[in-house]
C-alpha cells in the first residue's frame, strides 16, 4: 500500500513541478483506461486518482465505479457516490446513471426510488443531448438508463413516481442541458 501511495504522490509532485496538472491529468486518465482494459484495476485507480485532481468527470465516474464495486482495492461506496455526484452535476450521463443505481440499491446512501427515477431520466436526457460526442456510447447509455427505469417502475409507489417526475424535470433542467 505504501508503494502505491508513494507512486501517486510522486506523479502529483511531477505534475505540480511542471505546472501542467491538466495535461498530466489527461495523460493519467488515458493511462487509467489502458490499465482498466487489461483488468489492472489497482493501477487504473492510481491513475484516475491523479486525473480527478483536475475535476475530470470521466475519471470521477470511472474511479467511482472501481470504488463502488471494490475493484483494485477496498470498496468505498460513499466516496464512489460523492465522485458520481460531482460528475453527474457536470452532465456526465454515465455518472448520472450510476447515481440512480446507488439510490435504487441504497448501499451507500438512503434508498430513494424517486431520486433513482430522476437520475435515470436525467442520464437518458444527457445521453441524448450529448450523443454527437460519441453517438454509439451515448445511445447505449440511454438504452441502459431506460431499461433501469423500466425495472424501477414496478417498485415505485404513486407518490414516488410523482416526486420522481418533479425531481427529474429539475435534474434534467440543471444537469442535462435539455428541455425534455
Amino acid at each position: 500500500m505504501r508503494i502505491s501511495a508513494r507512486y501517486v504522490l510522486f506523479v502529483i509532485a511531477i505534475a505540480l513541478q511542471a505546472g501542467t496538472v491538466a495535461a498530466n491529468a489527461d495523460s493519467a486518465y488515458n493511462k487509467g483506461v489502458d490499465a482498466f482494459r487489461v483488468k489492472d484495476f489497482a493501477t487504473a485507480r492510481q491513475h484516475w486518482e491523479v486525473a480527478i485532481q483536475s475535476n475530470d468527470p470521466l475519471a470521477q465516474n470511472n474511479l467511482g465505479y472501481l470504488l463502488y464495486y471494490g475493484m483494485g482495492g477496498s470498496a468505498d461506496q460513499a466516496r464512489a457516490v460523492a465522485l458520481w455526484r460531482k460528475a453527474a452535476v457536470a452532465a456526465h450521463s454515465e455518472a448520472q446513471w450510476h447515481l440512480g443505481q446507488a439510490y435504487e440499491d441504497g448501499k451507500a446512501l438512503s434508498q430513494n426510488y424517486a431520486e433513482a427515477y430522476s437520475w435515470y431520466r436525467c442520464a437518458a436526457a444527457s445521453a441524448k443531448a450529448t450523443a454527437g460526442d460519441d453517438k454509439e456510447y451515448e445511445q447505449d447509455l440511454a438504452n441502459d438508463a431506460r431499461q433501469s427505469l423500466e425495472k424501477l417502475l414496478s417498485k415505485l409507489s404513486k407518490e414516488d413516481f410523482a416526486n420522481g417526475e418533479i425531481l427529474a424535470k429539475q435534474c434534467i433542467a440543471k444537469y442535462a442541458g435539455s428541455d425534455q
